[in-house]
Parts: structure tokens; C-alpha cells; sequence
């Protein structure tokens, strides 16, 4: 049965099409593990709601539908198939290289990059010869950063975006002033947060269940990014809440999304109702999942997605 969520359709998900992709792609030495990533991401595109219900659905219309004479497809599907066939990748996927996957994506889909870019101004000041500088505005879809940084002693007491924030200060820049090169602090500026916060943690591959548990006990469902940024607009459009995320386990990738008030987790074409946050947690713990892309959605803006479809 269909269900529409935030005004639009969204139809059930063909149980067997994980399946039946990965046994079409052998034939053209396209890695399972590769393949898993790319489904798992667009699955965690698909429960962003302001990404879905803005402009997804209408782009959907332009992929070419000749790929497949399958009507029973469904369009992330569809959009899953269009993206093999623009791929030529005949090596398993690296490790921590599902974020470039990502990227990848955005690339070959210019009209959904305004919603994942973010750009960064970046200032510093030499506190031994006074000279100010400011580096020309950085674009990027998000922030990467090394997993295991998350869970040092000195931040047992500190936020998720306060840990953030102390780590992005932490990158000390050179001055830029010849024979001086002493390194200072950076100051990191935004003059629009952008509609989708993006955050790609890098992994070692060899933690143990300990330490995926100590690095995700930190993550939050909510968060300010005008802690992580200077910001001087308006700070109610600041706050993000965490919509979905690609996560790795063992030879294959899962997605976890919230829906319907608790979390989800998507294996395959398998779904498992995990329930609240602590859930998730444990769930990293004892199977050994480590998160590698959280995709963090405009707070505002989604409340002001719903409130206009519960108005019509």
C-alpha cells in the first residue's frame, strides 16, 4: 500500500530489488559491497524529508525510465540503476570511500547540490605580527572527521557539536607572512546553513566493539551548527535534526533512518525496527556497525514542510 509522507506518495519497497540488482551487476564486476553503498545511500536520502518532498520526486521524472520496462520499480530504484549504468567500478569498495560514493552522486546530479553544499570562510590572526587574513569562501558537501578524535578523555563533559567545534579550532593554519609561519588558531564562518548537515566519520576498521560504542555514545539526534560555526544570521535556522545515516557492517551497508517516530534499520531489502536512540547505540555495539555518514536536517525548515502539508 502506498503511504504518503509530507505530501507526496511514497510507495512500499520492492522486498526483492536489492537482490535482483546485485545479481544483475555480477555480470559487469561490479562489487557487492559497492552496490550495497550506493542502494544504502539513496535509501538515506530518500528519509530526508525536505530533500525528498522539494525536488527528488520532480528529478525523478527526468532519469531516464527506458533503463528498466519494469513499471513495478520504484523511483529511488530507478535512480539506483541510472547511476550503475554511469559507473564503471570493477574494484570492492575502499574503505572509508563511501563519502566520495556520496560526492559521486551529488556530481553527476547538479540540481541537488544547493541542498547538501556549504560553504566556508575561513580567518585567522596572527597573534605575533597582528596580521588578519581571510581565505577565499570554501565550498564542500559537509565535514569529514576521524572517528576515533570523537572519543578522546579531554571531551568526556562536552556536546557532539561542542567536540566538533574544538576539533575543527584545533586545525591550526601557518601565517601567511614571510619568515613568521607561526601556526594560529582558525576562526570558521557561514553565511547560510545549509538545508541538509552533512557529517562523514572516518574509520580505522580495526575498533573494537568498546570504542565504536565510546565514539557513537557521542553523537546526538540534535544539534546547533552555530557552535561548529560562526553564524551571524538567525539562530532558529541553526538547529539540525539527524534524518538518516550510512552505516557499514562487515562486507555490506545498512541504512538507519527515523521514521514513524523511532528508528529504523534497513539491511538489504530486510527492515528492523530498532526503537529509540539507546536502541541504535546498542545496536552499533553489539553488531559492530560503525556510522559513516550522518545526514542532519534543517529543523525549520522540515517543521515549516509539515505545517504547510497539514494546513492543505
Amino acid at each position: 500500500m502506498d503511504k504518503v509522507r509530507f505530501g507526496v506518495v511514497v510507495e512500499d519497497i520492492d522486498p526483492d530489488f536489492s537482490i535482483r540488482l546485485v545479481e544483475k551487476y555480477e555480470e559487469k564486476i561490479l562489487d557487492a559491497t559497492f552496490v550495497s553503498a550506493l542502494a544504502m545511500i539513496l535509501k538515506s536520502l530518500w528519509k530526508i524529508s525536505v530533500f525528498l518532498s522539494h525536488f527528488l520526486m520532480d528529478y525523478v521524472q527526468d532519469v531516464p525510465h527506458s533503463l528498466t520496462n519494469d513499471e513495478s520499480l520504484l523511483p529511488q530504484d530507478i535512480l539506483c540503476e541510472f547511476l550503475l549504468e554511469k559507473i564503471s567500478l570493477t574494484h570492492p569498495l575502499e574503505a572509508n570511500n563511501v563519502f566520495d560514493l556520496f560526492v559521486y552522486i551529488l556530481d553527476n546530479f547538479p540540481p541537488w547540490n544547493p541542498y547538501f553544499e556549504l560553504y566556508e570562510v575561513a580567518k585567522k590572526s596572527c597573534n605575533r605580527c597582528k596580521i588578519d587574513m581571510e581565505y577565499p569562501i570554501k565550498r564542500c558537501y559537509g565535514m569529514i572527521i576521524n572517528a576515533g578524535s570523537l572519543r578522546e578523555a579531554m571531551f568526556e563533559k562536552f556536546t557532539f557539536e561542542k567536540i566538533i567545534q574544538v576539533i575543527r579550532i584545533d586545525l591550526k593554519m601557518p601565517c601567511d607572512k614571510q619568515g613568521c609561519e607561526k601556526r594560529n588558531y582558525v576562526q570558521r564562518m557561514i553565511y547560510k546553513p545549509p538545508t541538509v548537515f552533512t557529517i562523514a566519520l572516518k574509520w580505522e576498521n580495526n575498533e573494537t566493539e568498546g570504542e565504536i560504542f565510546d565514539t557513537t555514545s557521542v553523537l546526538q539526534t540534535e544539534i546547533d551548527i552555530n557552535t561548529i560555526y560562526q553564524y551571524k544570521g538567525d539562530s532558529a535556522v541553526t538547529k539540525y535534526r539527524l534524518a538518516s545515516m550510512v552505516c557499514s557492517h562487515e562486507d555490506q551497508y545498512n541504512c538507519v533512518a527515523y521514521e514513524n517516530k523511532g528508528w529504523v534499520r534497513h539491511v538489504g531489502s530486510e527492515e528492523e525496527v530498532i526503537g529509540d536512540w539507546d536502541g541504535v547505540l546498542c545496536k552499533f555495539r553489539n553488531l559492530h556497525i560503525p556510522p559513516e555518514i550522518l545526514f542532519f536536517e534543517n529543523a525549520m525548515q522540515r517543521d515549516q514542510l509539515v505545517s504547510k502539508v497539514s494546513e492543505e
